[in-house]
C-alpha cells in the first residue's frame, strides 16, 4: 500500500465515521463508573452518613469552641509519634486553623471533594458528640445547640486562635 492509499483510505474511514454509518465504540459503550455499582452505591451512603455526623460536630464546636482543644492535642500528638500521614495532619490542622472563621471551617471540614472525604472517613474529631446525641443525628433529630454567649463564644474563639498560633 502506497502512502496516499493509506491516508486516503483514513479520510474515507473518518467521512464514514462522521456521517453515523460507522458506529463510535466510545459513544455507544457506557462509561462504568465506581459509583454506579452497589458498592458504590453503599459507599455514597456511608459518606451521606459520616457528612451528616461531621456537620453535627462542626455544629457542635462552632457553638462549643473549647470541645476542639483536645482533638488538636491529639492530632500534634499522633503526628510526632508518625501515626498520621502528613496530607491528613496538612488538611486537618488546616481546618482546625479556620475556627476563627466559622462559615471557612464549616466549608474545609464539609467539603464534598474526595480528599475531604476520604479524611472524614479517617476522622479526627473524636469524643465531640456523645452517644446519645449520634443516635440523634442518624436518626435525623438533631438539632444544633445554641451558643452560650455570642460574646463568650467569640472570647473563646479567639482564645483558641492564639493557642494554635502558639502550636
Amino acid at each position: 500500500m502506497t502512502a496516499p492509499d493509506k491516508y486516503q483510505r483514513f479520510d474515507q474511514f473518518l467521512q464514514k465515521r462522521r456521517s453515523g454509518s460507522l458506529p463510535d465504540r466510545q459513544a455507544t459503550r457506557r462509561r462504568h463508573s465506581r459509583l454506579d455499582s452497589p458498592k458504590g452505591a453503599q459507599e455514597k451512603s456511608i459518606d451521606a452518613t459520616i457528612l451528616q455526623l461531621h456537620s453535627a460536630m462542626v455544629d457542635k464546636i462552632l457553638a462549643n469552641p473549647v470541645l476542639l482543644s483536645p482533638v488538636i492535642v491529639q492530632l500534634e500528638q499522633e503526628q510526632q509519634q508518625g501515626l498520621l500521614r502528613h496530607s491528613a495532619y496538612l488538611f486537618w490542622s488546616c481546618a482546625f486553623a479556620m475556627i476563627h472563621q466559622p462559615e471557612l471551617f464549616r466549608a474545609a471540614l464539609l467539603s464534598p471533594e474526595p480528599t475531604a472525604c476520604k479524611q472524614r472517613r479517617r476522622t479526627r474529631l473524636r469524643g465531640i458528640l456523645t452517644e446519645a446525641e449520634r443516635a440523634l443525628v442518624l436518626a435525623g433529630q438533631w438539632q444544633p445547640p445554641a451558643a452560650a454567649s455570642t460574646s463568650a463564644a467569640q472570647d473563646e474563639t479567639k482564645r483558641m486562635c492564639n493557642s494554635l498560633e502558639q502550636i
